[in-house]
């Protein structure tokens, strides 16, 4: 029986197809006006994949959900923070 290591297996799945949000109603992830966002937000925690999420979301520009752990307001603040420190 041949052994393949964890790294190489991990190594040949995208970051999407690891993601622990890939398990849950993607619902839970855009909240309603006045809905916690908390949920979401526990689940990126334990995901081993955020930083690649929270990358693709900032890079896509996107405006809605919670990515990689963050709400849309929470990246907006994140992207005008990096942008001051760039110039900076």
């Amino acid at each position: 029986m041949v052994t393949i290591p964890l790294t190489l297996v991990k190594s040949s799945r995208t970051w999407r197809e690891s993601a622990r949000c890939a398990e849950v109603d993607p619902e839970l992830f855009f909240p309603l006006s006045g809905e916690s966002s908390e949920p979401a937000k526990k689940i990126c925690r334990r995901c081993e994949v955020r930083a690649d999420c929270l990358q693709d979301s900032l890079d896509r520009g996107e405006r809605s959900g919670v990515r990689g752990g963050l709400t849309a307001r929470e990246r907006r603040s994140l992207r005008r923070r990096r942008r001051q420190e760039a110039a900076a």
